[in-house]
C-alpha cells in the first residue's frame, strides 16, 4: 500500500497568490520610470511626472504633482553639457546663489555613494526669476519665499546639473524625493 501526502487545505488556497508573486518581480522596478541624462539613468515614479520640453541645454525636466498637497507644483529641470563642459562645482554653485537677492540661507552637502559624489544645494530668499529668458536675462521678477534645490551629479562622462527653483514651502515638502531622484542612478 502507497501513503500518499496531501497538502494541507490552506496551501492550496495560498498556490495562486504565491504564483503570482514569483512572476511579479520588485514592485519598484514595475513602478520605475526613467529619465536619461548624459551617462546616466534618473529612476522616479508616481507623483514626479516627465514634461521634457525639449528646449535647448536641457535633458529633460520633471514635474513633482502636489495636487493632493495643496501646493505648488515644482519642476526639475536636469542639465547636461558633455565631458569637461557645464562649469565646476564651486563656480555653479556661486551662480546658483548669486539668482537670490541679498544674502540668502544656504546649505551644502556632499554625499558619495559608490565612488560618486552628488553635491547639494539648498538657498532660500528671494529669488530673482528671469524667466523665459534664462538665468542671464536682463530683466528678473523678484520672488520672496523662495526655495532652490539644485544638485551636481559627478560622473566620468560628464556632471549632470540639476535644479528646482518653488516657493519655499512646495520645495521643502519634495527635499527627499529630490534627492532620491538625484541619488538614483547610483542606488539598487
Amino acid at each position: 500500500m502507497k501513503t500518499r501526502l496531501l497538502p494541507h487545505p490552506t496551501t492550496l488556497l495560498l498556490l495562486p497568490a504565491l504564483a503570482l508573486l514569483a512572476t511579479a518581480g520588485p514592485a519598484r522596478a514595475e513602478d520605475a520610470k526613467t529619465l536619461q541624462a548624459g551617462a546616466l539613468t534618473f529612476e522616479y515614479g508616481d507623483p514626479w511626472k516627465d514634461v521634457s520640453s525639449g528646449r535647448p541645454m536641457r535633458a529633460g525636466e520633471l514635474k513633482y504633482d502636489h495636487t493632493e498637497e495643496g501646493l505648488e507644483d515644482v519642476e526639475v529641470v536636469f542639465y547636461y553639457f558633455g565631458p569637461g563642459q557645464g562649469g565646476g562645482i564651486e563656480p555653479n554653485i556661486q551662480r546658483w546663489v548669486g539668482q537670490f537677492e541679498g544674502e540668502p540661507s544656504v546649505e551644502r552637502e556632499t554625499v558619495e555613494i559608490d565612488g560618486h559624489k552628488i553635491h547639494y544645494l539648498y538657498a532660500k530668499g528671494t529669488y530673482l526669476d528671469s524667466g523665459m529668458g534664462g538665468p542671464f536675462a536682463g530683466n528678473k521678477t523678484p520672488k520672496a519665499g523662495y526655495m532652490m534645490l539644485a544638485a551636481i551629479v559627478e560622473n566620468e562622462k560628464g556632471a549632470v546639473f540639476l535644479k528646482a527653483t518653488a516657493p519655499e514651502k512646495s520645495a521643502e515638502a519634495i527635499k527627499d524625493a529630490f534627492k532620491k531622484v538625484a541619488q538614483s542612478p547610483f542606488e539598487d
